[in-house]
């Protein structure tokens, strides 16, 4: 694997998103450390974490009306339909392909995509928030005396 431990430099310093992602870890490191009897429960577990956490990501998106949307919801389509491409192939016995994905490539792409993408939402989302707290504070024009 080519990571094993969470490390503070992998925060994006939104609280949520990091706890989403250290989620998200935890579940890709179990997948990849299960005996292979085990395995391909575990890269099912790990397809539904996948959903799960992009399907928030997308939902915080929309919320903030990200400008990048589009393209961190098209990488999110394309890692799921990868991952969904090998649990056919690790479903007919190729765990070895499955536990590559879990290993190796999987990891690679999501720190990337953490120090990117994810980075760059979590950057607006803290942006959206204090512009909310700021009209929140500033009287409206509509206010008379």
């Amino acid at each position: 694997m080519t990571q094993t431990i969470w490390l503070p430099e992998m925060s994006t310093g939104s609280a949520a998103m990091d706890e989403l992602h250290q989620d998200f870890f935890r579940t890709l490191v179990q997948a990849g450390s299960v005996t292979d009897k085990k395995f391909s429960a575990g890269y099912n577990a790990l397809i539904a974490k996948a959903e799960q956490a992009f399907a928030t990501e997308e939902r915080w998106m929309e919320e903030i009306d990200s400008a990048s949307l589009k393209a961190h919801r098209e990488q999110h389509a394309r890692i799921l339909g990868a991952l969904h491409h090998v649990h056919s192939k690790v479903m007919a016995g190729e765990l070895a392909t499955g536990r590559d994905v879990v290993e190796r490539l999987l990891p690679q792409w999501f720190l990337f995509h953490m120090s990117t993408m994810d980075a760059a939402l979590a950057m607006s989302m803290q942006t959206a928030d204090a512009e909310a707290a700021h009209s929140m504070l500033t009287p409206s024009s509509d206010y008379v005396d």
